[in-house]
């Protein structure tokens, strides 16, 4: 069995959905600390009239907080969010249906925050359930697993690696799906210990009609806007594996 593990991160590149139709099983380390400054995890990128924008989920956090401790800052921001998606694509061939789609997980936010913010209003939950969504709209029909809810401990000394060999093993993987990123910190021999085989795979961005030079990059509903589940297409990688 093929692992993957990435961050929860917010509506996501094409990349992260490449990643996931190529594993059989997704593990969310929504238990690692969250980034520092700017962070896929809480902003991604949308054509705008001049080029890419930004949307960024506004948030409450400590330096050191969990992923999963993360709060909403804003509960307005979905709104906003989806008033950009609608003059952004609302003449795109898909938008209604994928409009559709993401919507209730906003309105699900669209209350002020408490004091103490049940899930709703977590950033993971946020996340989890717009990656959810998208995924089954792309009959990408794998589990996505929180890291945090495996039970595995972390360990005195435990580098970056030795995590993800737990894991995989936790998930009872055979195979750990690494992007390219994973070369930096990644110690093959480790991995042949653990009896895993270390699979590297980069992802290349397919260009596909935006109406424009071909901006790479985008989150993943640019294309689902223009492409509907068609947009599965440009999920692979370039030796054409799975």
């Amino acid at each position: 069995m093929r692992v993957a593990i990435h961050q929860p991160n917010y509506v996501p590149w094409c990349g992260f959905f490449a990643k996931l139709r190529a594993a059989d099983v997704l593990v969310l380390l929504d238990d690692a600390q969250m980034p520092r400054g700017r962070s896929y995890v809480s902003r991604a990128q949308v054509l705008g009239p001049d080029g890419p924008m930004w949307l960024t989920v506004p948030t409450h956090h400590a330096a050191h907080e969990r992923i999963l401790d993360v709060r909403l800052a804003d509960a307005g921001f979905g709104r906003r969010h989806l008033a950009t998606l609608r003059a952004r694509y609302g003449r795109t061939p898909h938008f209604a249906e994928v409009f559709g789609l993401i919507e209730p997980i906003y309105a699900a936010v669209a209350a002020e925050p408490p004091a103490e913010p049940p899930d709703e209003q977590r950033l993971v939950t946020l996340n989890l359930r717009l990656l959810t969504a998208l995924a089954a709209y792309l009959e990408l029909d794998r589990p996505l697993v929180r890291a945090s809810a495996l039970g595995v401990p972390r360990q005195e000394g435990e580098r970056g690696d030795d995590r993800l060999i737990a894991l995989v093993r936790a998930v009872g993987g055979r195979v750990y799906l690494s992007g390219p990123g994973g070369e930096r910190y990644q110690d093959p021999a480790k991995f042949a210990a653990a009896e895993l085989a270390l699979e590297l795979r980069r992802y290349q961005p397919v260009p596909y009609d935006q109406g424009r030079p071909f901006v790479p990059g985008l989150s993943i509903l640019d294309p689902l806007f223009r492409l509907g589940r068609g947009a599965a297409s440009l999920l692979r990688y370039p030796d054409g594996g799975d």
